[in-house]
């Protein structure tokens, strides 16, 4: 699942230099996290910040117990950063139970939009112009989200669902895959220049073909 195509690679083959933050499955904290990280100790242009959808949990492999959970998993069985990106995966009887008794959406949420903010004002301190787009539709807790300069009436898996790529999405693992395919992500490219970055790039974007 971590190798899949993402518009990132499609910029990186047009000759755009990215330092790529994101990995595969984890959550908006470790994203926003690694983009933290990334704008104070790095020198950029623009960042793009996609966020995923709520919910997700990485969990910190410290010992022999959370690693044998982390193998059995179906198909979140990889480690990114010494940690479990566990996604939303409820196949062992800790996540099930961490869903039922333990997480808490609107404390989530809160980290999410606060942690935003703090990118946007490193960004802002550095010059760095900051584009943020949604993976994933969210039913906010906090009514503080508005403060989150994006388009909220927009996300990425709303648009492949609905739109002609999805046709030849991979269900092979069912529901599990939300992952949208190479021929979206080429799409997603394009937008994402079109709309945010303004890179002159258009002629090589255009040799990809949907």
């Amino acid at each position: 699942m971590q190798e899949r195509p993402t518009w990132v690679k499609v910029l990186k083959l047009c000759g755009v230099d990215v330092d790529d933050q994101a990995g595969p499955a984890i959550s908006n904290q470790m994203i926003l996290n690694n983009m933290i990280e990334g704008v104070m100790e790095n020198e950029y242009d623009q960042a793009v910040c996609q966020l995923t959808r709520t919910g997700k949990l990485d969990i910190e492999l410290t010992n022999d117990q959370r690693k044998a959970v982390m193998e059995k998993d179906t198909i979140r069985n990889f480690v990114y950063k010494d940690h479990w990106p566990s996604s939303l995966s409820a196949e062992h009887e800790s996540k099930k139970l961490y869903y039922e008794y333990l997480h808490s959406p609107i404390l989530e949420h809160s980290d999410i939009i606060y942690k935003w903010l703090l990118l946007q004002r490193l960004c802002a301190d550095k010059g760095i112009k900051l584009h943020t787009l949604f993976g994933y539709p969210i039913n906010w807790q906090n009514k503080r989200y508005t403060m989150m300069k994006a388009d909220h009436s927009y996300d990425v898996y709303t648009d492949y669902k609905n739109g002609s790529h999805y046709q030849y999405h991979d269900h092979s693992v069912g529901e599990k895959n939300t992952v949208p395919n190479k021929y979206f992500q080429i799409y997603l490219a394009k937008k994402i220049n079109d709309e945010m970055l303004h890179l002159p790039i258009n002629e090589k974007l255009e040799r990809f073909h949907d």
